[in-house]
């Protein structure tokens, strides 16, 4: 029987030792060639990898994995596993989006690859030693079109204490299936955010222009709500600014209303172009905070900022 003349990536990871993003790297740019299955993943050329790496891999086996004296016992499996986590443990534990822990493997910080089925497999020892290290930095990121959805969206949708929200506009649109919000698909917006607040999170939103569907779910949901001061709105025709403050340690700062076309997840025509800063920075967090609470205690607006709920 022939041999084999193409390999899996992450067989290819394993046989080098490298990270499998850099693999994925070699392979998009054209370093080593490969081809799509029809399912998305890609199976590389073996005298390509052979070539590039300087190894030589004995295509005729069935699995292109370099050849062991022994046979690992159940246990050292057991061990082999157990420095090996998920992804998403991996990112529970250091209290970062999908976004961030794909770029920390990128940059080297989390040595991780995905199998064949596309699912992380993180290594526990570089997880440790990162989060030992140094926590995620505090970075101040530009935030683009669909990035949007990823790193705003997905955190207010995960928000444990508070959201603070400064739209012009606060139109109806649904939650997409993401990692994070699977299980929220379909759901609109509103009601994930007065969901939120059923669970004790506190809710501040400050809109120019409300929609009508805004304003009719809510008067719906707050009749409900044991504490309706946990969600509570202002109007101020005055307002054009566009903020977000997840639990006071995350802010965003930038271009995108709370509508379909500036936060949904599809990159369709119908989309806008957006643009904004994501923030960590404590310093620069509490300064946009401040700046929230100033126009929501009306310190600048004479309008007074009638909260409508209550009618």
């Amino acid at each position: 029987m022939a041999g084999k003349k193409y390999i899996k990536t992450v067989e290819v990871a394993e046989l080098t030792g490298r990270p499998y993003s850099e693999i994925l790297r070699l392979v998009n740019s054209g370093v080593l060639l490969g081809y799509k299955t029809h399912r998305g993943r890609w199976l590389i050329n073996i005298d390509a990898v052979e070539k590039y790496f300087g190894i030589e891999i004995d295509s005729g086996k069935e699995c292109a994995k370099p050849e062991s004296k022994t046979k690992p016992t159940i246990a050292s499996k057991r061990e082999s596993e157990d420095k090996l986590i998920c992804g998403h443990t991996a990112r529970k534990y250091l209290n970062c989006t999908k976004a961030e822990f794909e770029n920390l493997v990128n940059l080297g910080h989390i040595q991780a690859y995905r199998d064949e089925y596309m699912r992380w497999k993180v290594s526990k020892e570089s997880v440790l030693n990162y989060a030992k290290q140094s926590q995620l930095p505090c970075a101040t990121r530009l935030i683009t079109n669909k990035s949007h959805y990823e790193e705003v969206v997905e955190r207010i949708c995960s928000a444990k204490s508070s959201i603070r929200i400064m739209t012009a506009n606060f139109k109806r649109f649904r939650l997409e299936p993401t990692d994070e919000q699977a299980m929220y698909y379909g759901t609109p917006f509103i009601e994930r955010l007065i969901g939120k607040a059923v669970q004790g999170v506190s809710i501040q939103i400050i809109c120019s222009m409300p929609s009508q569907s805004f304003t009719k779910e809510w008067m719906e949901y707050f009749q409900q709500m044991d504490n309706p001061k946990l969600f509570e709105y202002k109007f101020c025709e005055r307002n054009h600014a566009k903020v977000f403050i997840i639990d006071d340690k995350s802010a965003y700062v930038g271009s995108a209303n709370v509508t379909r076309a500036g936060l949904r997840q599809d990159t369709s025509t119908q989309q806008n172009f957006e643009a904004g800063i994501l923030t960590e920075d404590p310093e620069l967090v509490s300064s946009i905070k401040a700046f929230f609470t100033e126009i929501w205690n009306s310190k600048w607006c004479e309008c007074n900022m009638e909260n409508n709920c209550e009618e």
